[in-house]
């Protein structure tokens, strides 16, 4: 491997993180959208821009009654 594709490498990889946080920041799946960017790179990332964001999903605490004592 030369030092020109470690570097694209090692960048690619980097994008791919950015992507999952991004993705974690919008209510998505942080590892589904790793991979997406690990393989298509810019689409995934495009995808994940344009897309609207996740409703986040209701605390299950907020949907227990309270106990009566």
């Amino acid at each position: 491997m030369t030092a020109d594709q470690a570097t694209l490498t090692a960048i690619w990889f980097s994008i791919a993180l950015l992507g999952a946080g991004y993705a974690r920041s919008r209510n998505r799946s942080a590892w589904t959208w790793f991979l997406l960017t690990l393989l298509t790179g810019p689409i995934a990332l495009f995808l994940l821009v344009v897309w609207p964001a996740r409703e986040p999903k209701p605390d299950e605490r907020q949907n227990q009654q309270p106990r009566s004592r």
